[in-house]
C-alpha cells in the first residue's frame, strides 16, 4: 500500500495543479462572434478604412481573385476601395459557428456595394463571404481572413 501511495499521491498533486480547462458556452459565443461582425460592419460604414483595419488582426489577411493579401497589402488594398468616396460596403451575417475551444471561429454572410461605374451611373455588387476570426488575449475577435465572392451577373433578358 505505501508503494501505491507514492505512486498516487504525486499523480494526484500533478493532476490538481493543472489548469481547468475552459467551459465555453458555444451557443453565447456564436453569437458574440455575430455580433462582432456586425460592429466590423458598422466601423467599416462610419470610419471606411480605419473602421476596417479596427476588426483586421495584425496577421489578418484578406483572399481575393487577384490573389492573397497580408499585412500592409491589406490596409493599402482597403484605402484604395474607400477612396472612391462613392463606394460604400455592407454586410450581414447568416451563420457563425466556433471551434470546442471558443477562440477560433467563422461568420457566413451576404455583401452588397454601390459605387458609380467609369460612366458615373450608380451600380452595385452583391455576393457571398466567408470571414475566419480569432480571439485575441484581450477577448476581442479579429479577423485572421476574409474571403469574398461576387454573385454572378443577371443572365440578359
Amino acid at each position: 500500500m505505501p508503494q501505491l501511495l507514492r505512486c498516487f499521491v504525486p499523480l494526484a498533486l500533478a493532476c490538481s495543479c493543472a489548469p481547468a480547462s475552459r467551459t465555453v458556452d458555444l451557443a453565447q459565443t456564436r453569437t458574440a462572434l455575430q455580433d462582432a461582425d456586425r460592429a466590423f460592419n458598422q466601423a467599416t460604414a462610419q470610419r471606411r478604412t480605419e473602421g476596417w483595419m479596427q476588426f483586421m488582426a495584425p496577421d489578418g489577411a484578406i483572399i481575393r481573385p487577384a490573389g492573397t493579401l497580408t499585412g500592409p497589402a491589406v490596409r493599402e488594398a482597403i484605402t484604395k476601395m474607400f477612396a472612391d468616396t462613392s463606394f460604400t460596403l455592407t454586410w450581414e451575417p447568416v451563420q457563425a459557428d466556433v471551434g470546442a475551444s471558443g477562440d477560433l471561429g467563422y461568420t457566413i454572410g451576404r455583401w452588397e456595394a454601390h459605387y458609380r461605374n467609369d460612366k458615373g451611373v450608380p451600380a452595385s455588387n452583391t455576393g457571398r463571404y466567408l470571414t475566419i476570426w480569432k480571439q485575441q488575449a484581450d477577448r476581442s475577435w479579429k479577423v485572421v481572413q476574409d474571403i469574398g465572392v461576387t454573385d454572378p451577373a443577371p443572365a440578359a433578358q
